[in-house]
C-alpha cells in the first residue's frame, strides 16, 4: 500500500472514529485548522515512515 493511500486510510478511519465518539457522548467535536492541517502532515509523515 502506497503511502498516499495509508495515510487517506489513516484520516479515514480517524475521521469515522471522531465521529462515533461524537455520537455516543452527544456532542459537538470542532477542530480548528491550525490543529487540523498539523494532524493532516502527521499522518501522511507517519505513513510514510511505515514500511
Amino acid at each position: 500500500m502506497g503511502t498516499f493511500s495509508r495515510g487517506c486510510l489513516y484520516l479515514i478511519l480517524g475521521f469515522i472514529g471522531l465521529t462515533v465518539f461524537a455520537m455516543l457522548t452527544g456532542s459537538y467535536i470542532h477542530i480548528p485548522w491550525f490543529i487540523f492541517i498539523p494532524i493532516v502532515i502527521g499522518v501522511f509523515w507517519l505513513a510514510s515512515k511505515r514500511k
